[in-house]
């Protein structure tokens, strides 16, 4: 796979995910039942995929717990996730969300031993500071917009966490293994805190047919494909590049629930504005990293 195609697939990948958001908020479940059948569904779906293809899961013990550590990660990370959009709203969720390049940043580095970046730690600050705006004017005018920001936020941190980590497992295994693993362990956890630390929906195992159906269309279309695929760039992208990339699915799911639910998602002059800031932002550490790239691409020519 090719850089470019790299890309593509990950903008696939996005433009997918950029309905998630849609679904966590159609959904009548609240965000830990709802999470529990995202995982469930995408685990089966992994497994019935794997004894038609007849897949084998081979690992050495430590690199197995290694990949279960990072999928507790990801469980904990989608209840962040629609966490926020259950007690706040999507576009407040989102925006706290673009967090992730600024987490990514300081984490990447540490993970891959290479120095920080100024430019981007810098543009991560910038982007927190316009969110602590936006929290501030939203407070008002939309339902718990610090839940929102705080869940949001937490969503980007354990993002940046695991799409770090299987940068590097994927170097050491394959996408489809790391990603069954990963699932399976968040189903695990998932589980673990939905039947001993909250309250089990009665519905839980009978849900309605339009929640079934939107639960189906979440665990397959914009989970198991787009997933997997996520971990598959990896070969041919850096973690920053990926979360860089990752911020269009913040895009797809403001306008797609503007589209979808009017006023509920109808948000001021203000956000907006400091929305299309923070997309300048990711746009123009894009291009210091280009020039950068090209620079040093030059230099060794010479050298």
């Amino acid at each position: 796979m090719t850089r470019n195609q790299a890309f593509a697939l990950l903008h696939l990948c996005v433009f997918c995910w950029g309905f998630t958001a849609i679904f966590g908020k159609l959904i009548s479940f609240d965000s830990v039942s709802l999470v529990w059948w995202r995982l469930l569904i995408v685990v089966v779906s992994l497994f019935v995929f794997m004894l038609i293809a007849q897949k084998k899961i081979l690992l050495s013990p430590q690199l197995f717990w290694r990949i279960a550590g990072v999928g507790a990660i990801v469980g904990i990370h989608w209840l962040c996730f629609f966490g926020g959009i259950k007690v706040s709203n999507i576009s407040i969720t989102m925006i706290s969300f673009s967090t992730g390049t600024f987490f990514t940043s300081l984490i990447e580095p540490i993970v891959y031993k290479r120095k920080i970046n100024p430019n981007e730690v810098i543009i991560g600050i910038l982007i927190m500071l316009i969110i602590s705006i936006i929290g501030l004017n939203e407070y008002e005018n939309s339902h718990n917009p610090l839940g929102g920001i705080v869940l949001g936020s937490l969503a980007a941190l354990t993002a940046a966490l695991f799409s770090t980590f299987n940068g590097k497992l994927i170097q050491q295994s394959n996408a489809f293994t790391i990603s069954f693993v990963e699932l399976l362990f968040a189903l695990l956890l998932v589980s673990f805190g939905l039947f001993l630390f909250f309250e089990v929906p009665k519905n839980l195992l009978s849900p309605s047919g339009i929640d079934l159906s939107y639960l189906l269309l979440l665990g397959i279309a914009c989970t198991a494909f787009p997933f997997i695929a996520s971990v598959e760039v990896m070969k041919n992208l850096s973690p920053f590049s990926v979360n860089l990339a990752v911020n269009l699915e913040i895009v797809y799911a403001i306008l797609f629930s503007y589209f979808i639910f009017g006023e509920n998602e109808q948000m001021t002059p203000t956000f907006y504005l400091c929305g299309t800031m923070i997309g300048v932002l990711i746009v123009f550490n894009e291009v210091i990293k280009r020039k950068r790239k090209k620079k040093l691409a030059k230099e060794n020519s010479i050298g």
